[in-house]
């Protein structure tokens, strides 16, 4: 045998008895020294990648369930912000029970690779934080309350008395400690996706994977232009067009791969165009809230409906992220 093939073998052993021990840090340090060799920026990816997971399947999630129970019945003229709150609109959970999904994916030790890699100390201590006070909230939570359904209902009354004094008071410092987490994230991470692109730009060109990156980080920049206007009272009807418009762009940018041909054997461009079409339903809800927020402001619309118009287009974002997250992460 040639020492090549004796190191191979003998690193493949030593990964086998690491797994059989459950030997799980050095591991992970294998893996980020893989990525390493790639490039800084894919391992920063891949330390982040556990602490995103956790906010998009749980906190988001969340933030929605926690909207329906404090508002259970709909705004006024609903229907007419193009997105009704149903199950169906969040498939980006793999059980029935919301705690189920908390438990595999917001651990205490989701910040591990961070502390391994030596990167965004802060963010690994907020991260901590954050799994200290969803645990806070979940251990005063009733089993029928809203945050446990998939179904982000409300069905339980009001809790009273020094239950409801626990109960406000985990939810406080839970809605504290995910607003610290997600400031610093999302930064990152649109940080993080911005470089990615960068990178397949440079190694493949503008092809389906780059063109539906691009996407994303077009979505995600229509909702952050709106939050930053809504914030600083500068969102105009003019600027929603313009936004709106830039997204359509990066839309249309799927079609030349997505064209019906003859099928032969699958390549590797078939999870992307099978990604593309499967959100397809939820990125028109998104465009068509933003188009119906564009219209009834244009229109002189009331303040309440021009409200709820908005909610719709925050909405319309959540489930459209939703549903890229559960099938790309099946299939990259």
């Amino acid at each position: 045998m040639s020492s090549r093939m004796m190191f191979v073998s003998g690193l493949l052993i030593a990964l086998l008895v690491m797994g059989l021990s459950g030997a799980t840090t050095p591991f992970l340090q294998l893996d980020l020294w893989l990525d390493n060799r790639d490039a800084p920026v894919t391992a920063q990816a891949n330390a982040l990648s556990p602490i995103i997971t956790c906010i998009n399947r749980v906190d988001v999630h969340w933030q929605v369930a926690y909207e329906q129970y404090k508002h259970p019945k709909p705004p006024k003229d609903y229907s007419a912000a193009n997105w009704v709150p149903e199950p169906r609109d969040f498939e980006d959970s793999d059980a029935r029970i919301v705690q189920d999904i908390q438990k595999d994916v917001c651990l205490s030790n989701m910040n591990l690779k961070l502390d391994l890699l030596g990167y965004q100390p802060g963010l690994s201590q907020r991260a901590r934080d954050y799994a200290k006070a969803l645990q806070g909230v979940a251990t005063v939570s009733m089993p029928s309350r809203f945050d446990r359904s998939a179904s982000f209902v409300s069905v339980f009354p009001n809790p009273s008395g020094g239950y409801r004094e626990r109960y406000l008071s985990a939810i406080a410092d839970y809605l504290q400690t995910s607003a610290a987490l997600r400031k610093d994230l999302l930064a990152l991470d649109m940080a993080q996706r911005s470089e990615q692109l960068k990178r397949l730009d440079a190694r493949m060109g503008k092809e389906i994977h780059w063109s539906l990156l691009a996407y994303m980080i077009q979505a995600r920049n229509t909702l952050e232009q709106l939050e930053d206007g809504m914030k600083h009272q500068t969102l105009t009807p003019q600027t929603v067009a313009d936004t709106t418009a830039s997204l359509k762009q990066a839309w249309s940018r799927r079609e030349p791969f997505i064209r019906t041909g003859e099928r032969g054997f699958r390549t590797k461009e078939d999870d992307a165009k099978e990604l593309w079409e499967y959100i397809s339903e939820p990125a028109q809800h998104y465009l068509d809230a933003l188009n119906t927020l564009h219209k009834d402001w244009q229109e002189h619309a009331e303040p309440q409906r021009l409200s709820d118009d908005y909610y719709a287009v925050t909405r319309g974002y959540d489930a459209l992220l939703s549903h890229y997250n559960r099938r790309a992460r099946a299939n990259f």
